[in-house]
């Protein structure tokens, strides 16, 4: 029988932070002097995580549990009708609490028995921190428009300042046998390092090829695809997503939505981390080194995440997208679940000019732009004479983004 192992610590919880940043990619680009802005709150926790290629997900050792609260602000700008222009500023505070414990005993610790040794020598994993997380630019230009919207999206996710992740005791040793030899001297309280963070801590670089659709019955279906260049040591990331969608009257559409991504290559190791065999064993029969095994600690993960949720639109200009989220399969990460609100607001800084004459603008504002363009007719097809009555300008999502805020991961 394999036995389960569980991170000592909160160096997986990390991932959890990662996932889900708040993504408002749509192959709708804004239109010239369009702007779109969103508040968005997310609230996550996790008690669980998946650790290895099986998938199979094991509680936090320890009882541990993470909890992490985020308030997204972001802005969308329109520079043409097929150029548009992002900036996401997430500010997180991310907990992770567990049970005191002692790995190691007077013995190895090269210490005596004794009230003082053990007053000394409690590991406490237990911390909270908070801050500005990373900071994202996207930038997406629009290719077609119609019969299915295709656009292209390029994006940069940088860390704030804040301290990136490492072993459980910091980033020495690099490898397993180091720490054996050393493990009087690393198992120490004031070595411990990993405990939360608000980040992976380095630099990814991103494009990505975006597809949508929009049918008469009110329905839209969205499927992207694309890949993350992970500087800094990680392993690179493929990436994919669907999502669908359906207008119920005129002020309300529901949705779900996928997202995948998968390291395909092996980073660096950021140092080594203590694990617990048996994750459900309580604190106090840790006895010496019987329930510890120890991991080399990369930035790889995996992760499968799935998101519903509706938007409401409150007026023409403001919507409102709740949602759930909820981590399905992973790999170095936490099964994180999330609720979430955003709040969108759309505007303009010039007049809106009215459509052409081959599009049917089905709504007048619906997240992700739900719009039917029709197909030029044939030259020398008669021209029927519109009605006379005046055509409303088409207004596009306050709100492009159905995706949710973040979810980290990881603290």
């Amino acid at each position: 029988m394999t036995a389960r192992v569980s991170w000592i610590g909160a160096v997986v919880v990390m991932g959890a932070w990662l996932l889900a940043a708040p993504a408002s990619a749509s192959p709708w680009t804004l239109r010239r002097g369009e702007i779109a802005v969103t508040a968005a709150y997310d609230q996550a926790w996790a008690t669980r995580e998946y650790l290895d290629d099986a998938g199979r997900d094991v509680p936090f050792s320890l009882n541990g549990s993470f909890r992490g609260s985020t308030m997204s602000l972001g802005v969308r700008a329109g520079f043409s009708d097929r150029l548009e222009l992002e900036i996401q500023v997430p500010f997180k505070l991310v907990s992770y609490q567990a049970d005191p414990v002692i790995l190691i005993p007077a013995s190895v610790a090269g210490g005596e028995e004794g009230i003082d040794f053990y007053q000394e020598n409690v590991l406490d994993l237990s911390q909270t921190v908070q801050g500005v997380g990373d900071i994202r630019l996207f930038g997406r230009y629009n290719l077609i428009r119609w019969p299915v919207a295709v656009a292209l999206e390029g994006r940069l996710k940088a860390p704030a300042g804040y301290d990136g992740p490492s072993g459980t005791f910091g980033d020495r040793p690099r490898n397993q046998q180091d720490f054996l030899d050393r493990v009087g001297e690393l198992v120490r309280p004031e070595n411990v390092q990993d405990d939360v963070t608000l980040g992976d801590g380095q630099v990814d670089l991103g494009l990505s090829i975006l597809f949508g659709v929009s049918l008469p019955s009110r329905t839209f279906i969205r499927v992207d695809a694309g890949y993350d260049l992970r500087l800094g040591g990680a392993g690179d990331q493929i990436l994919a997503s669907v999502k669908a969608g359906q207008l119920l009257g005129r002020r309300l559409l529901l949705y779900a939505d996928t997202r995948l991504a998968y390291a395909w290559q092996q980073g660096r190791v950021i140092g080594v981390s203590v694990a617990a065999i048996d994750p459900t064993l309580p604190a106090s029969e840790y006895v010496g080194l019987n329930n510890l095994a120890l991991r080399e600690v990369t930035l790889d993960r995996d992760w499968l995440e799935l998101a519903v949720g509706g938007i409401v639109k409150i007026t023409d200009n403001v919507e409102i997208n709740v949602g759930y989220n909820r981590t399905l399969w992973g790999r170095n990460t936490s099964l994180v679940q999330s609720v979430y609100v955003t709040l969108g607001v759309r505007t303009s800084v010039q007049e809106p000019v009215a459509p052409p004459p081959t599009e049917e603008v089905v709504e007048e504002i619906v997240i992700e732009e739900v719009v039917v363009e029709e197909e030029p007719a044939p030259e020398g097809t008669p021209v029927v004479a519109p009605a006379p009555a005046p055509t409303p300008a088409p207004v596009e999502a306050t709100t492009p983004a159905v995706e949710p805020a973040p979810s980290s991961t990881t603290p």
